[in-house]
């Protein structure tokens, strides 16, 4: 062994970053860090190990962080394989007999950026650089929001999900129960503007295709600010990568039973392990079904999700996971009011607006897709994904948006519309680990591929159809011009990206960069005219970060997007077809993670501009001339204890439009963006009195939004949640897994509403209650 570990070649050095914790944690970090096996005994899982921080050999790492411990390593194999046991006097310490154990090697699982998180603070994500990387050492705005957090606060919608994270507002739950459609960092980042990822890759081909089911999902991620070098067009204001729950090596059991406000009736499960006794095989299976109404009347939100998933993995090295799903939501969409009719409280909020036989929002929605990585002797990854979207959706609905109200009567047209959409990605990537002296590089180079169809069949009524708000008679929709005004878009988008994430001594430098090919053909049912685009734009980003060995870690970073917009520019002489939107994204930031404990706290400030924006005219002909600059400041702190657990953001965003078609629009603050957000979130287990009672309560402050063409603007509101959850297990140990849990959201039944524009607004959620009975084992 002497003389092969001589001949060994030098083993090239990582960057560890492992706080001072519990023997089975400290493994967990180093494990996930070098790719080593470790074995240990559960006797010894609790000794506290000692901090490392640097660049150095795995050998010298593991040694480092057992110094003084009284635990000794023995290797078992020539590089990668381990095993800790104690020595008689640890042994003492730690309960066991005296002397050496003896002990098999185990293979330590722990968190990885597509994984699951025990509570609130997640350690690594890989949305902001496409690899598995820890988040102290990411140079970019990443908040990530895990299903513990979903559960606790029970989010219904990826918007409720969201809502106590810094820089993201949406629209009312009305709204948000059938669309995902938020704004980050100023900025609008709906399906339709591809912001909207599904494991990393793009998802929905429009907005209105129905929302993503959290209950579906491990974690969703939030990456803020312009980030088109890692997945091509988007939005400036950001992406939200949700990820989807994967197959469990171990057994995994949990039935949900749920009674609320208006009518709720769900029942949801979720179950996952091993298939085949050598744990080749894994599988998932998650599943819901709810019945029940809304706080409008004569609306129903009624749900089914399926989701399957089947891992392989005949190695250690190879993994190929199938994941498939089905949703289909029956509700009624909801119209957008005059602001006027809103400010004033003409119209009660449980008023439904439509008509009982007509209005129908029906979505069917069905994914297939796979995730395949192997890794090759010489350390080289290939990772393959794709996936097949489609959504079939018909929603007719009664407009109420045009006239305001008078003598009591809403007039209202009627909307029908038929609608497919598909979506086909695929993404291919290579990624490298190396070292060049004490520089440590890993290297991703890709090309990915997305297209997408969007085919909509519109008609509208040919008459208004009054409605008296105080004594509401429904009528029918009266008749619907056969005329159809919608149109069938199919366009192709492929990129190649190379990013390299480099490490030395302290620091750490991400490079990258990106070049995209889109191409797009329009078709409009009405005129029959066929609108052909192209574009092609490269895109990048870089951060640099500095890891301090108190846990701080501040970094610099600056990243730009581009998206295309059909259409032509009115403004040039030839109307030009318009030029692709471009953001450019300047950032600096803090992370801080002390040694020891689970707490993340992060700060940035940041600037992010949008060019070649398009704005309208008053009679609706499109200007490039459009120029929004977003300035804002961004605080959130995450923290996760034995009993105790703590979420808390601040976000404040000047979003002010510098140019527009549209002379008054100049200097004012972008609509349904507020200048201040705030939201505080805690809960406690008791260990005295109940025992087995957890409670929990939450703050949300929303400031008052501009409104660009009308007075006043829309007043902000606070609203309170709370959760009292049980464990029944305390009461008697025959219902060990069972916990009784009440959610309530809005506590004290805030009235308030939103405007996206004075067309645009609608009432928000008023106080709802929820008791949810959990059975796992």
């Amino acid at each position: 062994m002497a003389l092969a570990q001589q001949a060994e070649p030098a083993a090239p050095t990582i960057r560890f970053s492992i706080p001072a914790q519990p023997l089975a944690g400290a493994v967990d970090v180093f494990s996930r860090a070098s790719g080593w096996q470790v074995g240990y005994s559960s006797q010894i899982a609790q000794t506290r190990t000692r901090p490392v921080s640097g660049a150095m050999a795995p050998r010298e790492a593991l040694q480092a962080m057992l110094a003084g411990t009284g635990i000794s390593v023995r290797y078992t194999g020539p590089r990668s394989a381990a095993l800790v046991e104690a020595t008689a006097a640890s042994a003492g310490d730690g309960g066991a007999e005296p002397g050496t154990i003896a002990l098999d090697t185990i293979s330590v699982e722990g968190e990885n950026a597509w994984g699951p998180v025990d509570g609130y603070v997640a350690t690594r994500s890989a949305t902001a650089t496409r690899t598995d990387t820890p988040l102290i050492e990411t140079p970019r705005s990443v908040s990530v929001v895990t299903a513990d957090q979903i559960t606790d606060q029970k989010a219904v919608s990826v918007s409720d999900a969201l809502v106590y994270t810094p820089g993201v507002v949406s629209q009312s739950q009305s709204f948000s129960r059938m669309v995902d459609d938020v704004m980050i960092r100023g900025f609008n980042a709906a399906a339709a503007y591809g912001s909207f990822l599904r494991d990393g890759m793009k998802l929905q081909s429009n907005v209105y295709d129905g929302g993503q089911e959290p209950y579906g999902l491990e974690r969703l991620e939030v990456l803020r600010g312009a980030s088109s070098m890692l997945y091509g067009q988007l939005a400036p204001g950001g992406i939200i990568n949700a990820i989807s729950k994967r197959p469990t090596e171990q057994p995994l059991h949990e039935v949900n039973l749920e009674y609320g406000s208006y009518d709720r009736k769900q029942i949801s499960a979720d179950f996952g392990g091993p298939l085949t006794q050598d744990g080749t095989l894994l599988y998932r299976l998650t599943g819901l079904y709810r019945d029940a109404g809304n706080w409008v009347d004569d609306t129903p939100d009624d749900k089914v999700y399926i989701a399957p998933a089947i891992t392989w993995a005949p190695n250690d090295s190879t993994s190929l996971t199938v994941l498939a799903s089905y949703q289909h939501v029956n509700t009624r969409f909801s119209t957008p009011l005059l602001y006027e009719d809103v400010v004033s409280g003409t119209i009660p909020r449980n008023l439904f607006l439509g008509v009982p036989d007509f209005d129908r929002y029906e979505s069917d929605m069905y994914t297939l897709g796979y995730l395949f990585e192997h890794e090759f002797d010489n350390g080289l990854k290939l990772r393959s994904k794709a996936r097949y979207y489609q959504a079939d959706v018909q929603w007719d609905y009664m407009q109420a948006n045009f006239l305001p109200v008078t003598d009591g009567q809403l007039y209202r047209r009627a909307s029908v519309r038929d609608e497919v959409s598909y979506g086909v990605t695929a993404d291919n990537s290579l990624e490298k680990t190396f070292a060049v002296g004490a520089v440590e590089h890993n290297v991703l180079a890709g090309f990915d591929y997305y297209r997408r169809g969007y085919d909509s069949h519109r008609y509208r009524g040919t008459t208004f159809v009054p409605l008296d708000i105080d004594d509401p008679i429904y009528a029918g929709p009266g008749p619907i011009d056969p005329t159809d005004r919608g149109s069938d878009a199919v366009g192709d988008q492929y990129g190649i990206y190379l990013q390299d994430q480099v490490k030395w001594d302290r620091w750490v430098l991400l490079l990258g960069g990106r070049y995209d090919w889109t191409e797009s053909t329009t078709t409009a049912y009405q005129t029959g005219a066929v609108t052909e685009q192209k574009d092609d734009a490269p895109t990048g980003q870089a951060g640099l970060l500095y890891l301090f060995d108190n846990g701080l870690a501040p970094y610099v970073s600056v990243s730009t997007s581009f998206s295309a917009q059909p259409g032509v520019n009115y403004l040039t002489p030839n109307l030009d077809p318009l030029k692709p939107n471009k953001g450019l994204q300047y950032e600096a930031g803090v992370r801080y993670q002390p040694d020891g404990s689970i707490l993340l706290l992060s700060a940035a400030v940041y600037q992010l501009t949008q060019t070649n924006v398009v704005s309208y005219t008053a009679t609706g002909l499109s200007y490039q001339v459009g120029e929004v600059r977003s300035r804002g400041i961004e605080l959130e702190a995450r923290a996760q204890f034995e009993d105790f657990g703590l979420i808390g953001a601040y976000a404040y965003t000047d979003a002010e439009i510098l140019d527009s078609a549209v002379e008054s629009q100049i200097g004012q603050q972008v609509e349904l963006v507020p200048r201040n957000t705030f939201a505080l979130w805690a809960d406690y287990k008791l260990s005295l009195g109940l025992r087995g009672l957890t409670v929990g309560a939450g703050v949300r402050y929303i400031g008052e939004t501009n409104m660009l063409d009308v007075e006043p603007d829309v007043p902000g509101y606070t609203l309170v949640d709370a959760m009292l959850r049980y464990d029944l297990g305390a009461l008697d140990r025959r219902l060990d897994g069972t916990t009784l849990t009440v959610n309530a959201r809005n506590l004290f039944d805030k009235q308030y509403f939103t405007c996206a524009g004075s067309t645009g607004c609608r009432y928000g959620e008023p106080a709802t209650v929820t008791a949810t009975l959990t059975y796992k084992w």
